[in-house]
């Protein structure tokens, strides 16, 4: 029978970072708002450990082990010799990376929030990819030279979102507000044309089509237009949600 190592590490990491926090009450060098600063951080990844001891899907010991080694030089530095031996700037880096990864662990032992994860960022990737298809049927070149300038943030914002990293959501928090924006545009603007006889004649004048083929036309881009909104604000939403996964 296999037996599951995982919980039981991490229950010992909560334990060190406990004793971290307990250890800290009596360090001088500290400031106090420091101190107090760096013990809530200590006691919030202590309880995220322990919570998730009781929840592991995955047993990726590996990972249990790394953070078994950093709660233990957080522990042992814990003292006036020790931060002084570290520096002050050091100790508290290190305080608040292992909050960030008591945040991020979840999602190396959970599979559940991995697989959720994973769906909101390929509706992310998903939307970015209609987004440039539809500068190009936009028939606006200012939106496909928009789109050719976005391209390299995207393609590095979905390269970095694929290896959680924190760079990549910045990223895509900055390149998504234009395409969302370009979709509410295009919905506005073809819609105005199939309801408006005149603008269908003057479009299938200027483009040499029929009628029948702006108004199909338009109206595809009008449903393609509201899918990628949905696809990007969804997915935003869901990256947004998820943050604590990035680092």
């Amino acid at each position: 029978m296999y037996l599951v190592k995982s919980p039981e590490i991490l229950r010992e990491v909560s334990e060190n970072l406990k004793k971290a926090s307990e250890k800290l009450e009596k360090v001088g060098v500290l400031e106090e708002n420091k101190k107090r600063k760096a013990i809530k951080l200590l006691t919030e990844a202590s309880q995220n450990f322990l919570k998730l001891s009781s929840e592991v899907e995955v047993d990726n010991v590996q990972m249990a082990e790394f953070f078994r080694k950093r709660s233990v030089e957080i522990k042992n530095n814990s003292t006036d010799r020790g931060i002084e031996r570290i520096g002050e700037k050091e100790y508290m880096k290190s305080v608040e990376k292992m909050n960030l990864y008591s945040k991020a662990a979840f999602y190396d032992f959970k599979r559940s929030m991995l697989l959720e994860l994973k769906k909101f960022y390929r509706l992310f990737i998903f939307g970015m990819a209609l987004y440039f298809v539809l500068s190009g049927l936009s028939t606006r070149p200012e939106l496909a030279i928009t789109a050719l300038i976005l391209a390299i943030p995207a393609i590095l914002s979905m390269l970095s979102l694929q290896r959680r990293g924190y760079t990549g959501l910045m990223l895509a928090y900055a390149v998504s507000p234009i395409p969302i924006i370009q979709s509410a545009m295009l919905i506005r603007m073809f819609y105005s044309v199939v309801t408006n006889p005149e603008a269908i004649r003057k479009a299938a004048e200027a483009l040499g089509k029929s009628q029948e083929f702006v108004v199909v036309y338009s109206y595809l881009v009008i449903i393609l237009s509201l899918i990628d909104f949905g696809l990007l604000s969804y997915g935003l939403y869901g990256l947004a949600k998820h943050r604590y996964a990035f680092l």
